[in-house]
């Protein structure tokens, strides 16, 4: 099913989280989307258990400023996340090794 929401992207998000990957960890990756589709939203992994909420969290580990399909395309690999970031395509505050290590906690 496509992503065509902020309600669409948080429940994949749900759907694809490996808890087993995120194992022990305890991290809020908030994200501010711009573009086709505007809004905020958050995941917060905590003993191994993942929320997904819209709005804003009160203290993310690191917060992305992006366009909603570049995220997307990113997501999907059809973007290489690290050349867009590089070059100044979205923007990230915070823990920037949790936000790539964060890839490997959600099936793709």
């Amino acid at each position: 099913m496509p992503i065509l929401t902020l309600d669409d992207y948080m429940r994949v998000a749900r759907q694809s989280f490996l808890p087993e990957h995120a194992h022990g960890r305890t991290v809020a990756l908030q994200y501010h989307f711009t573009g086709r589709v505007t809004g905020s939203c958050y995941v917060q992994i905590e003993n191994d258990t993942l929320l997904v909420a819209p709005g804003t969290h009160p203290n993310p580990t690191a917060t992305v400023r992006t366009d909603f399909d570049l995220w997307l395309r990113i997501l999907t690999y059809q973007e290489d996340g690290l050349m867009a970031y590089q070059a100044g395509q979205y923007q990230v505050e915070g823990d920037l090794e949790t936000l790539m290590e964060s890839d490997t906690w959600f099936r793709r």
